[in-house]
């Protein structure tokens, strides 16, 4: 494991073992398997995340995923009706790739409204990388203490003394923080389950405490964002990731989730799906790399049991995470 600090530009940077709508939406859709403007060339500091001499895609399917028309419909299933979404944005509050071109589609007075509600994302170090891309497309994240404040706060979990590979620690503390009475303005929060959380072992466990915290936070009034879990580049330890992700689209369906799963696992110049025999990855284009270094990672990159996000596919992806933010507070 590598070893853990803090940027000193950001005290809430930290390099760790991180384990791990409305009509706009339906009407950007069928943007959702669109080519995105990033491209990526291998041996660059702006390839994107690809490494010296490594593959600019890991994709193994180039065809589009079975659930969306080439216009971006739904497809029903056999007996007519919608399926649950199993690639990302289908559904109407399920924030896929689709969700980077809604957010660019608002007008700048509904962008205003994530910067005005009270929001709360805690998370280790991915959660980090998108704070960061969010920051770079002009929305600051406020560094959460013990009150939140107008607009977007943040506040990884370390700062609390909860480190990765403990989902029962981070649900209680995200559940402690959302509904204190201190807390009472906040309006939407949110959490993300790191890498290292959602393994086989811990799935289970992942579930039963993340259903309690949500269940507490929604009972004090406060609406939830779900993040599905970051994956990793090794598709041995994505399966428990992709299993709770099916479980949150399924479990809540009446709320926005943020799938960054289907995001992250997508080369961003073509669409296809980063796979492998079916297993969804972080693809090599978006990981960070000594090329495209995440903040979050050692000088040399992630290595394969890891998925943080290059800092350029961060400001690519992180219009996405805002669109599901603004679902919840609009």
């Amino acid at each position: 494991m590598p070893v853990d600090f803090e940027d000193t530009r950001d005290s809430r940077r930290s390099l760790h073992y991180d384990g791990a709508m409305d009509s706009r939406l339906s009407f950007v859709a069928s943007l959702a398997l669109v080519a995105c403007s990033t491209t990526t060339t291998p041996d660059s500091t702006s390839d994107g995340g690809a490494a010296d001499g490594s593959p600019t895609s890991t994709a193994t399917s180039t065809t589009p995923v079975p659930t969306i028309a080439p216009d971006g419909a739904v497809i029903p299933g056999p007996d007519g009706s919608t399926p649950v979404p199993t690639d990302g944005g289908t559904a109407a509050n399920v924030v896929g790739v689709a969700g980077i071109a809604a957010w660019a589609a608002l007008p700048a007075n509904e962008k205003a409204k994530v910067g005005t509600v009270p929001s709360l994302f805690l998370h280790q170090s991915v959660g980090q990388d998108l704070e960061d891309g969010c920051e770079a497309n002009g929305q600051n994240y406020r560094t959460y203490t013990t009150t939140v404040g107008a607009g977007l706060n943040g506040q990884i979990f370390r700062q609390f003394g909860v480190d990765n590979g403990n989902p029962t620690q981070k649900t209680a503390r995200w559940q402690t923080e959302s509904t204190k009475a201190g807390n009472a303005a906040l309006a939407v929060s949110i959490m993300k389950y790191g890498y290292a959380d959602v393994t086989p072992a811990l799935l289970a466990t992942a579930k039963t405490a993340y259903m309690n915290a949500v269940t507490a936070i929604k009972a004090a009034g406060k609406k939830v964002v779900h993040v599905t879990p970051p994956l990793v580049f090794d598709t041995a330890e994505n399966p428990a990731k992709m299993q709770l992700r099916e479980w949150m689209l399924t479990t809540f369906p009446q709320d926005v989730v943020y799938d960054i799963q289907d995001i992250e696992s997508r080369v961003p110049a073509t669409g296809a799906r980063c796979e492998v025999g079916g297993v969804w990855r972080i693809c090599q284009e978006v990981r960070s790399t000594r090329t495209c270094l995440s903040p979050q990672s050692g000088p040399n990159g992630d290595d394969d049991s890891q998925g943080h996000i290059c800092p350029t596919q961060g400001t690519r992806i992180a219009p996405s995470f805002l669109y599901a933010i603004y679902l919840a507070v609009k």
